[in-house]
């Protein structure tokens, strides 16, 4: 109850400040963030529409747009307007044909994309706001990731607040792995916020921020989301965390930051050790496995359904190339294939090679880069990378609180690109 109530009143201190405040809209992308934090509190206004904070603080932004008229700063981009009309007009064909709640749950939650880059069109996306907003997403997930860390040290505590109990996930005969299901969040997917931490890190370190100056507490803020993200047992956020080491030891300038690349090999080594020290490391190794299409059973649970559901997708886009409409397809495990399974290959192509593109210009950006600009867009590409790979393997839209973090990085790293393209030309 008492919970509820400071979500309620979270809420309404959000709705008030962004339109009632100066500088409300530039304000709202930040209640935003925080409202990742909230998992899956929801609301329900009327029976068989559930809203979260997140799209209250939205539709709050977009009244905002339309009664104050602020100067728009960018255009939309084409491929996003082109989504947009695809996904109205699959919406009102199937309103008028075959309506149900799983068609307003997957549009309406889809459609938050478009609703960002509305959002972003009227707002300046200068350095200093773009650092401030990737700062607070670094404060939304380390809270998710202390308070999953605290569900370890106090299970009984954390479950009596919260309401649920945690349980063992058995990943074989004799084999046994704590996996935490952030019980304040209401699932371990809330690890799949946690990977964009680390980039966001390696560039406040490289901007001299304030928050990590000291060495210490930088490796405090490692520890403690790395450590959330192996007890989530999430493979794809061990997945993107390697990824991210990776790219920072072979693609990362060493003289930006000097024995940045030896602080990330350090820590990969020590990553990978202890994974390997744990019964957990068939796990870790399935998930490369699986990415081949080779199941290993004994520690994938989940990775023959997943992939069973994506031979289904697949197979409905190769019969039905213009979709079987919102709601058709259950939840396929991958937004690429539940897109163009859902409303046609068009805008399935449409969805996964828009971020690809960026990726492939934000790099090209960070090849000729300043030095000072560098790890901006080294940042963007990790975070575009956590994106991209995250629709690829993950399920994420048919949850507001996983799908609205991935369309925000698209939304910010387009804007940004825009924004010093601006730059560069005046």
């Amino acid at each position: 109850m008492i919970i509820n109530l400071l979500v309620i009143g979270f809420t309404l201190i959000g709705i008030r400040s962004i339109l009632f405040t100066n500088n409300g809209l530039e304000k709202s992308l930040q209640w935003i963030i925080l409202a990742f934090i909230l998992g899956y509190r929801t609301f329900e206004p009327i029976p068989g529409l559930k809203l979260h904070p997140i799209e209250i603080f939205i539709y709050a932004s977009i009244i905002r747009i339309i009664v104050s008229g602020p100067p728009k700063y960018f255009k939309m981009p084409i491929n996003i307007s082109l989504l947009g009309i695809f996904f109205s007009t699959f919406f009102i064909v199937d309103c008028l044909s075959r309506y149900n709640q799983y068609v307003l749950l997957e549009f309406k939650n889809s459609i938050v994309l478009f609703m960002l880059f509305f959002i972003i069109q009227h707002i300046q996306i200068k350095k200093v706001y773009f650092i401030k907003l990737l700062k607070i997403y670094l404060f939304s997930t380390s809270i998710i990731s202390i308070l999953g860390i605290l569900e370890l040290l106090f299970p009984s505590t954390l479950a009596a607040v919260f309401g649920f109990q945690n349980e063992y996930a058995v990943l074989s005969e004799n084999i046994l792995f704590l996996r935490l299901k952030f019980l304040f969040w209401g699932s371990h997917l809330a690890a799949n916020l946690i990977p964009p931490a680390f980039p966001i890190l390696l560039l406040l370190k490289a901007e001299k921020d304030p928050l990590v100056k000291n060495t210490y507490f930088l490796t405090f803020m490692v520890i403690i989301n790395l450590f959330a993200i192996y007890l989530s047992g999430n493979r794809i956020s061990w997945l993107v965390f390697t990824v991210f080491l990776v790219l920072t030891i072979f693609q990362y300038r060493g003289y930006l930051i000097p024995y940045m690349k030896t602080y990330a090999l350090l820590v990969t080594i020590a990553f990978v050790a202890y994974i390997y020290s744990q019964p957990v490391e068939g796990r870790y190794i399935s998930t490369f496995k699986a990415l081949t299409g080779e199941i290993d059973t004994r520690f994938d649970s989940s990775g023959g359904v997943r992939l069973a559901r994506a031979k289904i997708a697949m197979a409905s886009i190769a019969s039905h190339p213009l979709g079987t409409g919102w709601g058709s397809q259950g939840w396929v495990h991958s937004d690429v294939l539940q897109i163009a399974a859902t409303i046609g290959i068009i805008p399935g192509f449409l969805f996964i090679f828009a971020p690809m593109l960026l990726l492939i210009k934000t790099y090209r950006y960070y090849l000729i880069a300043v030095p000072g600009q560098k790890t901006v867009f080294f940042t963007l590409c990790g975070l575009l990378i956590f994106m991209i790979i995250s629709l690829g393997l993950n399920g994420n839209i048919l949850l507001v609180q996983c799908g609205a973090p991935l369309y925000l990085f698209w939304v910010i790293a387009d804007s940004y690109l825009r924004s010093y393209n601006q730059l560069r030309t005046n």
